[in-house]
């Protein structure tokens, strides 16, 4: 794929012969036509296991685009916040399972990059059996970040494939926030958490928790 910023005529939208112009992001580009390929042998198991894995990882972000949208809102450019995510996480965000397969190793991942100052303290406590409490370091001590910073939190529960996340965005200052949740006794709940400023410009990394649901 090619960019450009003036053909022989201007850019262009549409097939042209064996190319075709398209518009993205304020930038024109040009493609042409894949070729067929005919795959004479069967994919290697490095192949397969590639494949696996940009399935794995592309299927994880797709539903909490959102988050990353502000979790990685200062690189976009021209991909987008779910490419570089891809990119970010996918040389750390794997392990190998029982069966010698790739699976998503959940501390790993990460669903913001910045400078802010994480909250510190952060810490999980169940309340019943569909309600986590998530606590984090209400105060600044003058360091980085202000009391106004919004926390972003995101949970998982591998089994059912679920992602939730609290009904209103909480701030740093109130110290906790509530998850409605729904997990089985004895599943894992996944919890990522990171902090925005109020205008958005600037994110903290991504700080991971976990609890199991043995309500």
């Amino acid at each position: 794929m090619g960019t450009y910023n003036k053909g022989i005529n201007g850019p262009f939208s549409g097939k042209t012969g064996s190319i075709i112009g398209s518009r993205w992001r304020g930038v024109n580009y040009i493609k042409g036509f894949s070729r067929a390929y005919k795959n004479k042998g069967k994919p290697t198991a490095e192949q397969r296991q590639h494949y696996k894995k940009f399935k794995l990882l592309n299927e994880f972000l797709a539903p909490i685009k959102n988050k990353l949208d502000i979790g990685f809102g200062n690189y976009i450019s021209k991909a987008t916040s779910r490419n570089i995510a891809f990119q970010q996480n996918f040389d750390h965000a794997f392990l190998m399972d029982e069966n010698n397969e790739p699976a998503l190793n959940y501390s790993m991942i990460q669903l913001s990059k910045g400078s802010l100052f994480t909250a510190g303290a952060e810490k999980l406590a169940l309340l019943g059996d569909s309600q986590l409490k998530v606590m984090w370091n209400p105060k600044t001590y003058g360091l980085s970040g202000t009391l106004d910073d919004l926390v972003h939190i995101v949970c998982y529960v591998e089994k059912t494939d679920f992602f939730f996340v609290p009904n209103i965005v909480p701030l740093r200052y109130h110290g906790e926030a509530l998850v409605e949740f729904y997990a089985l006794e004895g599943e894992l709940i996944h919890v990522w958490l990171f902090l925005s400023d109020s205008q958005g410009k600037r994110v903290s990394s991504t700080k991971y928790l976990s609890i199991t649901n043995n309500q």
